[in-house]
């Protein structure tokens, strides 16, 4: 750790994203010279000029800024000869998985490829992606190996420290929440635990695997959760209760046994929709009943469509069909005050609603421009063309929607929010108001 805090350590970061910029940045502050691999020229350049191509991550564009101008941190799209001057190499680029929850390891082989191009003796290499318990000793290392000609464990050594972070809050997690790291041997570990130190806190674990599956399990209890949180909704609904303030009363001050999590319109992001596939998958090969984590994703896949629903609901209220109707939606992202559509349940519910044949789906998102709003599918509009649509659906509960309580207030019998933002709403995931029946 102090030879990193006197800039002796160079740290290779594979994967300059939503996620591994930040990290870069970080390591950079903390005294560590640091190169960043992307593949894409145009954000290469941009990062070497000191601007952020993030927008929704505090302190990281005044950091990236400084850090580029002292020279701490530049930016590459050369992973071999990245990986060649450096002392550790974090690898840090999406897993991805298809439609049918399958796992797609491309990114990560080609990067392993590149890093194990430039790989030496003495070499530290971690891997930070989430994935599949087993990945990183099944899939990374025998690239690594094959590429170098070296041996993990005996020439370089080999962890894994899944990354814990969130879009819009990486910098706060990545100091608050303690590293997990895992490695290939004893050495292994305590080099990587060495290296996260600089951040706080290291939880070691005995092996690689464990460390993988720390955060696979981690997101899939939060999947888990939702899907509880989404079915006590829709009961709630049915019952006349109000679902949000049930589960306020039941967290209260016993959140040591009680955390049950908040409904929503959908579950996005890279992580939640994506982790639990990573034990289904795995279970399905050892031969383990999986339907919990099923019967998950299934309820939680399911709730853009109980939106659409009370989007009907809604307009029949008014005397409507959905057919011809304008429909209006606040917040594209997959959460507040973030710029991220991955898996995001708009994009769903826009969907769906098209089979209906709505005069026009408009769209409202103040961290997207009118030309992204229409990339997506959407006809852009102000809050207040929004607002006058026949029903409103807010997806994201920004924190220029917060500012504009008043205004979703005065249409709050044809808002259908999905968020609580507006407690007394007539139409809320959760509860419904009884003279709308």
């Amino acid at each position: 750790m102090q030879l990193l805090r006197e800039s002796k350590v160079l740290v290779d970061v594979v994967g300059i994203g939503n996620m591994g910029l930040p990290v870069a940045v970080a390591f950079a502050k903390e005294g560590a010279k640091v190169i960043g691999v992307r593949t894409k020229q145009d954000v290469v350049d941009q990062i070497n000029k000191g601007e952020c191509p993030l927008i929704s991550e505090p302190q990281i564009p005044e950091l990236l800024h400084q850090m580029v101008k002292t020279g701490k941190l530049r930016a590459t799209t050369d992973g071999v000869e990245a990986a060649r001057a450096s002392d550790v190499v974090i690898i840090l680029v999406p897993l991805l998985v298809d439609d049918l929850g399958k796992e797609d390891y491309s990114i990560i082989r080609n990067a392993s490829r590149q890093v194990g191009k430039g790989l030496k003796k003495g070499h530290l290499v971690i891997t930070s992606t989430t994935m599949p318990p087993g990945a990183t000793d099944k899939i990374i290392r025998p690239i690594l190996e094959e590429e170098s000609g070296l041996v993990a464990g005996r020439d370089f050594g080999l962890a894994h420290s899944p990354e814990r972070l969130m879009v819009g809050r990486v910098m706060r997690n990545l100091y608050k929440f303690p590293k997990v790291v895992g490695g290939i041997d004893e050495a292994s570990c305590e080099a990587a635990a060495g290296v996260y130190k600089v951040f706080g806190e290291v939880v070691r674990t005995s092996s690689l695997i464990a460390a993988e599956l720390a955060k696979v399990v981690e997101g899939t209890f939060r999947d888990i959760n939702i899907a509880y949180a989404n079915l006590l909704a829709k009961l709630c609904e049915s019952l006349g209760v109000d679902a949000w303030e049930v589960i306020h009363a039941a967290n209260k001050d016993t959140r040591e046994h009680c955390m049950i999590h908040r409904p929503s319109s959908g579950v996005g992001g890279h992580c939640i929709p994506v982790y639990p596939w990573f034990l289904i998958n795995k279970a399905k090969e050892l031969g383990i009943d999986a339907t919990l984590l099923r019967q998950a994703r299934h309820i939680n896949d399911a709730m853009p469509q109980h939106t659409v629903d009370l989007v009907i609901r809604c307009l029949n209220a008014q005397g409507k069909p959905v057919k011809g109707s304008r429909i209006g939606i606040l917040g594209l992202s997959f959460r507040s005050d973030v710029k991220e559509t991955r898996f995001a349940s708009s994009l769903e519910i826009r969907s769906i609603l098209s089979e209906y044949q709505p005069a026009t789906i408009l769209a409202h998102d103040p961290y997207f421009s009118k030309d992204e709003i229409r990339q997506l599918g959407f006809i852009p509009a102000s809050l207040t063309e929004i607002l006058g649509a026949d029903c409103v659906i807010l997806i994201a509960a920004h924190k220029a929607y917060h500012e504009s309580l008043a205004k979703l207030r005065a249409v709050k019998t044809r808002l259908i929010d999905t968020t609580n933002l507006l407690p007394d709403a007539a139409w809320k995931i959760g509860k419904i108001q009884p003279q709308q029946e």
